[in-house]
């Protein structure tokens, strides 16, 4: 039976199973059921979000989450809103699609991410902003990135660098989505079929 519902990240291992030759079906299964191990990388940058979303105010020194340690060696304004880790949720035919944001402000929806290696064309290119403005009917995505490294000891990071990038609302932004989620239940239906 094909899932009713579905997460805005798994629409997004979608879009890129779809877009990089060579990934094979299995590579889209696995991530659509969680069954990759998070690394080290994946549970700091998990710490470190979660300290931003319980933090009041941040001056750029340090933010100590649990046994994590992250030092802000960089110039840096991040951006700490009032409505934080809002659920959105939109039907788009048969099919609920689920997202949290990790912010809004009026009509401004913010992610905060971390990373090794900054790189914009992989945000751009995310399916994420998109649905995160159709679902939440906003006009601006702000993406607060962090750019992280290991600092020695384990468990320390230091954030050294952050970006915000933007993106806003465009005309055909519903239709993009729909027609993502359309590609996506028809692939799912299509798997269903042959693992019947």
């Amino acid at each position: 039976m094909l899932p009713r519902s579905v997460r805005v990240t798994n629409l997004d291992a979608f879009r890129i199973w779809k877009e990089t030759e060579g990934l094979g079906i299995d590579w889209l299964m696995t991530r659509l059921k969680d069954e990759t191990e998070p690394s080290e990388a994946m549970r700091a940058g998990t710490a470190l979000h979660k300290g931003l979303e319980q933090a009041s105010e941040l001056e750029c020194g340090s933010l100590i989450v649990g046994e994590y340690r992250f030092d802000f060696n960089c110039e840096c304004q991040v951006i700490i809103p009032t409505l934080r880790e809002i659920e959105l949720t939109k039907e788009y035919g048969d099919i609920a699609v689920i997202g949290h944001a990790d912010a809004i402000r009026g009509k401004i929806v913010t992610d905060y991410k971390s990373t090794e290696t900054f790189d914009p064309d992989r945000y751009m290119e995310s399916y994420q902003w998109r649905f995160y403005l159709d679902m939440g009917d906003c006009d601006e995505f702000w993406y607060q990135i962090f750019v992280v490294k290991p600092s020695g000891p384990p468990m320390c990071y230091d954030v050294r660098e952050t970006h915000l990038l933007k993106q806003y609302r465009y005309p055909d932004l519903h239709s993009d989505c729909e027609r993502l989620v359309n590609e996506y239940r028809e692939v799912m239906a299509s798997e269903l079929q042959v693992s019947a």
